[in-house]
């Protein structure tokens, strides 16, 4: 029944849209920008856009579910400052990396905690949860940046596998795993129920409780991944690392033509919508345009999506 639902998937146009976006997208690049054309510039695309699609590919999980995860931006910056405190000091890297996961994943358990047993709204408590994130870091790091030499983190966010960056493989990894947990698995199956409707889903038996643990989990974990290969490759961990992946994570998702309703959707649309805004991005900074600029132009697409999606939704 999953696998019936994963093609079915597929055979709608949002998944395919997204890639054939991004392949124009691309062609227009080469035509009328400078440099896209050059492997190196390619190479430096798919492993930036890594680091976005890692989060989002846990996004996804979530709004599948009906649910949004606003704390990712918190996560991804708790992860790179813990990990580079107790690298830089006594613990080393293999601890560092280890503390910082699991504090990753006591977040998403708080969040799952907070959405299934205190009936709190997942966008309110994620962004609470957000807050308190971004509150404790200032405590803790007085403010200041810090910097950490881990070899894992630097092979992984640097290196290459026969000319593939590591980090791309990586994000490879982590979608075909949730690709199975998604659209070929039990908990896959209950989460698109969900997403279908909550009351539903529960009169027909669907778990609620561990379908939201099992999402918000790899949710924060994916995002304390990213923190973490974010810190090989800048080498440096500061508060607001992480900003940008709360905004670009949500619409990757639904630029790959998941409803932010959730119930509809697949997760090789993420990909592609990861890609496709890494791209545009990359574009509109090869064009002089601010960082204000490139934040209007995608907040504006994104509500155009959602507006599209919900009229959908009603009929």
């Amino acid at each position: 029944m999953s696998g019936l639902v994963s093609v079915a998937a597929l055979r709608g146009s949002r998944p395919v849209w997204a890639f054939g976006v991004l392949a124009v997208t691309w062609l227009a690049a080469i035509l009328f920008a400078h440099g896209f054309d050059s492997v190196a510039n390619f190479r430096y695309l798919v492993q930036t856009a890594s680091f976005l699609g890692i989060v989002a590919v846990g996004q996804t999980l979530v709004v599948m579910m009906s649910g949004i995860d606003l704390s990712v931006s918190g996560v991804v910056a708790l992860s790179a400052v813990v990990c580079a405190k107790v690298a830089s000091g006594t613990g080393g890297g293999a601890t560092g990396i280890t503390v910082a996961l699991l504090l990753s994943a006591l977040v998403g358990a708080v969040n799952a905690g907070g959405v299934v047993w205190l009936r709190v709204p997942p966008m309110v408590m994620t962004l609470a949860t957000g807050t308190i994130l971004s509150g404790a870091l200032l405590v803790y790091t007085n403010g200041s940046p810090s910097s950490a030499h881990v070899p894992l983190l630097d092979s992984l966010a640097n290196d290459r596998l026969l000319g593939v960056p590591w980090a791309f493989v990586l994000w490879l990894g982590v979608a075909a795993v949730a690709f199975w947990l998604l659209h070929l698995s039990r908990t896959g199956r209950y989460a698109f129920a969900l997403g279908a409707g909550h009351d539903a889903a529960r009169a027909s038996g669907v778990p609620l409780g561990a379908t939201a643990f099992t999402a918000y989990v790899s949710c924060a974990l994916l995002a304390g991944v990213a923190g973490l290969v974010l810190l090989g490759f800048t080498g440096t961990s500061s508060l607001t690392m992480g900003n940008p992946y709360q905004l670009l994570s949500i619409a990757s998702v639904v630029l790959g033509g998941t409803s932010i309703l959730g119930g509809r959707g697949h997760l090789l649309g993420t990909v592609g919508g990861a890609l496709l805004l890494t791209l545009l991005t990359a574009l509109l900074t090869s064009w002089n345009l601010s960082e204000g600029v490139r934040q209007v132009v995608l907040g504006i697409l994104i509500i155009g999506l959602l507006l599209v999606y919900a009229r959908e939704r009603r009929t």
